[in-house]
């Protein structure tokens, strides 16, 4: 890429993209999920909702780079091999409102199909038109974007958000570390995949692009601690692999060191692209998640189960001595 270039997905991928039901804006996506769907015609909600109070049906999941990433987990919906280019800078990116205010227009396109939907609740819909809360999660990593800090900044100044949480995978500690003393650009909720507890496993399982991609990941947990704001460890179990119990000790240690608020143990999902990789017998039951976070919560005296949701085959674990609960407040915008 030359330096009046700016980033942008490929034709095919943009195309594939779309029949995936995703809208694209250059390098950013926006997709309304299945939970969005089902909420709008009062068929249930995700476990954002039930957990953190989220509001599921004005849910904006969308990613600023949205094939990009620093690893290639085995676990993940997207081809394995398709970035390579790990180094965006500020200068290649669209600016945060222009990717926001053109993923919002593009939201809102993809939800008006479901206005002629007889079971849809009206109210619902309207709401859904200006989203409520955002999640920085939706595919490649966040923190690949140079100025998700300003992106952050910008959804908190719009009247009608609510919330934030972005999804990390820890591979840019530098974010992390300036995180820490910088209240303007947090979000709700701070998220770190933690999904090998081992060197060995996290090269097999995560596959990272940079080859001191476990030591950047403790890096990260070594700042994740003292950042001021509701921080979550999400646990994706593959059976037989990353959920057995001689890795309880392990995950225990990362645990200690990033002194997460909440802890989400979750099911690898059988989708996409991850079926060329992991067998449907890999994906655990709810009873297998249960049965990982109560070991899980013997050994640590620091962490409770506080609740699960069947359909998503999660369990949530909260911190006893945390500040922050299981419900949000609204911002107070600036």
């Amino acid at each position: 890429m030359n330096s009046s270039e700016k980033l942008s997905l490929p034709e095919n991928i943009v195309s594939e993209l779309k029949k995936k039901q995703y809208g694209v804006y250059n390098h950013s996506a926006v997709q309304i999920c299945t939970w969005n769907k089902k909420a709008l015609i009062e068929g249930g909600t995700c476990y954002k909702e039930k957990f953190y109070g989220v509001d599921c049906h004005s849910c904006m999941q969308f990613s600023p780079v949205a094939m990009w990433c620093q690893q290639n987990c085995t676990f993940c919906w997207r081809p394995m091999e398709y970035m390579k280019n790990i180094t965006i800078k500020y200068d290649d990116v669209d600016a945060p409102n222009q990717i926001v205010d053109n993923l919002v227009v593009l939201r809102q396109k993809l939800v008006s199909g479901f206005k002629g939907n007889s079971k849809i609740s009206m109210e619902k819909w309207n709401e859904s038109l200006v989203p409520t809360h955002y999640a920085i999660s939706l595919s490649g990593e966040p923190t690949l974007y140079p100025r998700l800090n300003e992106m952050v900044m910008y959804l908190k100044s719009l009247e009608r958000t609510k919330t934030i949480f972005i999804v990390s995978n820890g591979q840019e500690p530098e974010y992390f570390k300036n995180l820490i003393n910088d209240e303007k650009s947090m979000p709700t909720q701070l998220y770190l995949s933690i999904d090998a507890p081992t060197k060995a496993l996290f090269k097999k399982i995560n596959c990272p692009v940079y080859p001191d991609g476990w030591e950047r990941l403790n890096m990260t947990l070594s700042y994740f601690s003292k950042i001021k704001t509701r921080r979550v460890f999400r646990m994706t179990q593959i059976k037989g692999l990353n959920d057995v119990d001689e890795l309880i000790d392990d995950y225990n240690k990362m645990i200690e060191l990033g002194k997460p608020d909440i802890i989400e143990v979750k099911a690898y999902m059988h989708i996409g692209c991850s079926r060329n990789r992991h067998t449907k017998d890999q994906m655990p039951f709810l009873d297998d998640v249960e049965r990982f976070a109560r070991k899980l919560e013997a050994s640590n005296p620091n962490y409770t189960i506080m609740d699960v949701m069947e359909e998503s085959r999660i369990v949530v674990m909260l911190r006893i001595d945390s500040a922050y609960t299981l419900k949000i407040q609204k911002y107070e915008n600036q």
